[in-house]
This record gives structure tokens, sequence and C-alpha cells, in this order.
């Protein structure tokens, strides 16, 4: 990774300091249970039974143009929405899998709905990612051989590049859960780096295992 410059970062990190007041959204497949966004470990649901939810979620049409009118009625100045969470369905257009939200159930890249709301009100963007994966057939096994390796970091990297790539600004990104790898396994110095030259004003989390923009403890 190249060395980020500590005024470089004082100058992305400015707005945020300044916002102090956000909205962070949690969405996904798991919003049709409505339990918990963990619900596909904790109650233990097979990955071929949970990927059914796929088929049926249809959540309202323009809901995110209402989050975002509250999120500024607020005083709010950014907001964060899963763009993939642990389940691994992504709310976003992928060309490196089927299990999203345009080919899947509702059929619409969520994600551009978010973003175009966020927009419409003024308000920063923000992505998470989860880099733990229950649904990526390597995302377990990348610790046990390389090619499983190779396969789920080349995934993990090529779906950053696309959210970094196709939504125009993004103005944060905001990562989960580095398990099983380190942040040499993930390769996160490159990841960082890809992520800066792309968007050369995003602020990063430190959840890729690496120092960061910002911290993030859990509770």
């Amino acid at each position: 990774m190249a060395e980020i410059s500590y005024s470089d970062q004082q100058r992305r990190l400015e707005w945020f300091r300044d916002a102090r007041f956000g909205m962070f959204i949690h969405w996904g497949l798991y919003s049709q249970i409505g339990r918990h966004e963990w619900v596909m470990n904790r109650e233990r649901i097979p990955v071929e039974e949970y990927e059914k939810l796929a088929d049926t979620w249809e959540p309202r049409p323009n809901c995110m143009r209402d989050w975002a009118k509250l999120a500024k009625r607020a005083g709010m100045r950014y907001m964060v929405m899963t763009t993939k969470h642990h389940e691994g369905f992504c709310l976003f257009d992928s060309a490196l899998t089927d299990y999203t939200a345009v080919k899947r159930s509702p059929g619409r890249d969520l994600v551009a709905e978010y973003v175009e709301a966020c927009r419409a009100e003024g308000l920063k963007v923000g992505f998470y990612y989860s880099q733990m994966d229950w649904h990526h057939p390597d995302g377990v096994k990348c610790l046990k051989g390389s090619d499983e390796w190779r396969r789920f970091v080349d995934y993990t990297h090529g779906q950053v590049r696309e959210l970094c790539t196709n939504y125009g600004k993004i103005d944060v990104m905001w990562f989960d859960v580095d398990w099983p790898l380190s942040s040499d396994a993930w390769m996160a110095s490159d990841l960082i780096s890809m992520i800066l030259d792309l968007q050369p004003d995003c602020i990063i989390n430190n959840r890729t295992g690496l120092d960061a923009d910002f911290g993030t403890p859990e509770n």
C-alpha cells in the first residue's frame, strides 16, 4: 500500500468530524425473518434453506427515499447501508455472483436506489461490506487451500472494486469481520490502495485488520 500522508487523511476526515451524526442501516434477506441479521448463523439455518429467501424478498419501492428524508429531518449528514452482510447476499449488481438483488428477488439494484436517495437529500454515501461470507463456497475453505484462498480474495476485492466503480462518489467504506483471514491474507493493504485509487476522498474503517481512518469498536 502506498503510504497515506497524515495531511491527506485529515483532509478526507474533515467532513466526517464535522458531520458527527449519521444513519446506519442493516438490510438484507434476514429482514424478512425479522429476528436478527445473524439469524442464519444463530439458528443454524442451512445455506440451501436460507437461500430460498432470495426468491421471496419484495421490499417496497422507494422505501430508501423515506429513510433518507428521515435522516435529513433528524439532522443526520450521512448514511451507511449494508451492501452485503455475512449472509453473502448482495444488494448490488455484481458480475461475480448470481446471489444478488438484481438477479434474484426483488429484481432491482437496491444499492443504486439507496445512493440515489442519499444524493436527493444531500447526504454523504457510505457502504458497509462484510468480508466474512457464509454463502460463498470458499468463505471458510479459503483457510484450507491456496486455490480456495485465491478465489475468495479475488471475489472480495472484485466486489469492492464494483462498489467503488459503479455508483459514483462514495464517502465511506465500512468493512466488517476480517475472519477467517489475517490482514496479510486478505491483501488488505492492496484493497485499501485500490479503494483510494478509485475513490480518493473516501474514508475507510479499521476492520480489514489494518489501522485506517477511523475505529469501529464493537459494543
